[in-house]
């Protein structure tokens, strides 16, 4: 699949001609579709989840996905690796989703690392993701975790920049649904049916988001200079930019 751990390693990340319309047709108009609709769609009332119910695995392996996460130095990233994390355990929540959570956290976590503190021992990947799955799955090695998860994992960090993912495909976990849908949530707020209000404003009392829309739209233009040729930039030049903007969530 586009996207995934097996595409990056045939390509680094950078996109074909056929991929870049592949991505436009499969992925840019779905998630456009979804943008648009969710500046008429209100906050859930019905998810009544509160921080308080969330569960954070505390293992060794997350402490040193955390770890790498703070390497980074970049506040706005590390609140927005966390926020991600609760967005979409509240995702799964609504639609009943069974997810391991350690691995979903792990993603969570490393998701940007590579946006934030791309390192120079990476400099053949064509695309931030896929640096920041070679760094979960070195953490992942160095625990050895099971070749199942660590694969979950990677495919999640690699596949959340596709904007749109179908559901319905047997071969995505949810893990990697999760991942997609919560980052655009907090990217550019689609899909807030998902999200009641109340659990919103929790969630941003204790990881704001001041100064985050013009940080990140930094980290993606500093993205398209070194990677012209990946997702991040084609995607940035489809619009992404303007929908980062626009964001009110």
């Amino acid at each position: 699949m586009l996207g995934d751990r097996a595409w990056m390693t045939l390509t680094q990340g950078k996109l074909s001609f056929k991929d870049k319309m592949t991505l436009m047709q499969k992925v840019m108009l779905p998630a456009t579709s979804h943008f648009v609709k969710s500046r008429f769609t209100k906050a859930s009332t019905v998810n009544h989840l509160t921080r308080e119910q969330i569960n954070i695995p505390d293992t060794a392996i997350i402490k040193d996905a955390l770890f790498e996460l703070e390497q980074t130095h970049c506040q706005k990233t590390i609140l927005h690796s966390w926020r991600c994390y609760f967005w979409g355990v509240a995702i799964a929540n609504i639609k009943q989703w069974q997810f391991d959570e350690e691995n979903f956290l792990i993603a969570s976590l490393l998701h940007d690392v590579a946006l934030a503190n791309p390192k120079a021992e990476y400099q053949n990947c064509q695309c931030f993701t896929f640096e920041s799955a070679l760094r979960s799955e070195s953490i992942c090695h160095r625990h050895h975790y099971p070749t199942h998860k660590t694969q979950q994992i990677s495919d999640a960090i690699c596949l959340h920049m596709n904007g749109h993912l179908d559901e319905n495909d047997p071969t995505l976990a949810k893990e990697t649904l999760l991942l997609q849908q919560a980052t655009a949530y907090d990217v550019i707020g689609t899909q807030p049916e998902y999200i009641s209000q109340h659990y919103h404003t929790e969630i941003l009392k204790h990881y704001p988001k001041e100064g985050f829309k013009t940080r990140f739209q930094d980290l993606i233009q500093q993205e398209t200079k070194r990677h012209p040729h990946a997702r991040t930039a084609l995607l940035n030049a489809l619009g992404l930019k303007l929908m980062i903007q626009l964001n009110n969530k």
